[in-house]
């Protein structure tokens, strides 16, 4: 087995124990000690887990999606390439709407072209409100304070008579049943922007597939582009239609 496949096989384990020994991981895919010990290294030192004593246990022990806080000190250099690869997706002059995402945040930080973006999150507005080149549409409605977004009538309200050319959200969960999120009031804003516009995309780490959260903010049909660090599986492509292009920081 090779060392992604390997690595991948150990976090999905993780993801359903939330807590594995050294022996653990041993057992779980059959390999010795020291490999072992070097996949835990590996996928903690990018952020994927977090390492305890005699093992590793998922992020946030005891919380099932890490908080917007936490995910900004998460696989920075992984979302900046994410972020990377999003870009030259956006043309000039399109109507946007950029996703509360702290990859997308990256992607905001990056963007040169004159476009006009709604957003509802805070985060992203500050990031674009000194850049001359884009016109900032911020929704309105009900802070949420935790992960600093905007959600409600009045965000739906601002969102309906617009198109998009580009929808581009992130995940808290991918599965194949659609893309997941923690907050309803979030995944509403989604919805709303998904069913108005040229081309959905997504951006998010392959850890967020086959994961689930409470509230669906999209059908994966509705996809056009899935940007990712790490190929799909074979089941995991056929949960999209097979127009949907797929791009990743790393090669099949």
């Amino acid at each position: 087995m090779q060392r992604a496949e390997r690595q991948r096989q150990l976090l999905q384990e993780l993801a359903r124990r939330r807590q594995m020994s050294v022996a653990d991981v041993m057992a779980a895919l059959a390999i010795s000690r020291d490999t072992a010990r070097r996949d835990i290294v590996t996928v903690t030192e990018r952020g994927l887990a977090q390492r305890i004593h005699g093992g590793l246990q998922v992020l946030n022990f005891g919380v099932a999606i890490p908080s917007y806080q936490d995910r900004l000190h998460q696989l920075t250099a992984v979302k900046t390439a994410l972020a990377e690869k999003a870009l030259p997706l956006i043309k000039a002059n399109q109507y946007v709407f950029i996703d509360v995402s702290t990859t997308l945040l990256k992607l905001t930080q990056l963007l040169k072209v004159h476009c006009t973006v709604y957003t509802h999150s805070l985060d992203n507005a500050i990031s674009l409100a000194t850049n001359p080149a884009v016109t900032l549409q911020l929704l309105g409605g009900e802070l949420n304070q935790s992960n600093r977004f905007m959600s409600g009538a009045a965000a739906l309200t601002a969102l309906k008579p617009v198109y998009f050319d580009q929808t581009i959200i992130g995940a808290a969960a991918v599965n194949v049943q659609g893309v997941f999120y923690q907050d309803a009031g979030d995944a509403a804003v989604k919805r709303q922007a998904l069913s108005q516009t040229g081309s959905g995309i997504l951006v998010c780490e392959h850890r967020k597939f086959g994961q689930t959260a409470r509230f669906c903010g999209g059908q994966l049909a509705q996809l056009q582009v899935v940007i990712t660090d790490e190929p799909l599986t074979t089941i995991e492509r056929a949960w999209f239609a097979p127009t949907t292009k797929f791009i990743y920081l790393t090669e099949d």
